[in-house]
């Protein structure tokens, strides 16, 4: 029997453990399953990240600039040194009390 081929999104969860550095503009991330990922120094921009589970996902100076924030969920994720993180982008997304802010958002 052949095997399948894994999809992106597959491989991209089966690798969460490590994702630091990863070039990952406009990537195609929509509802991908990303808790306790790895993304620190990630470059997300433009990516989509719509509806994707980040609930305590590393994302310490990553670079955010014109994701799609859209349903994503940021429970309990540290957000203070991503880099180009809009305002909008957190209104979009889905935070609650664990979830930390930066003091100046969008630089």
């Amino acid at each position: 029997m052949a095997k399948q081929k894994k999809s992106f999104i597959q491989e991209i969860e089966e690798s969460k453990n490590d994702l630091s550095r990863a070039n990952l503009m406009r990537a195609s991330l929509e509802g991908a399953n990303l808790v306790n990922a790895n993304l620190r120094n990630a470059k997300l921009m433009g990516a989509n990240l719509s509806g994707a589970n980040l609930r305590a996902a590393h994302l310490g100076d990553a670079i955010l600039t014109g994701a799609n924030m859209r349903g994503a969920k940021l429970m309990g994720t540290d957000l203070q040194n991503v880099r180009n993180l809009s305002q909008s982008q957190i209104d979009s997304a889905t935070t609650d009390k664990k979830t930390i802010l930066p003091q100046v958002i969008g630089k």
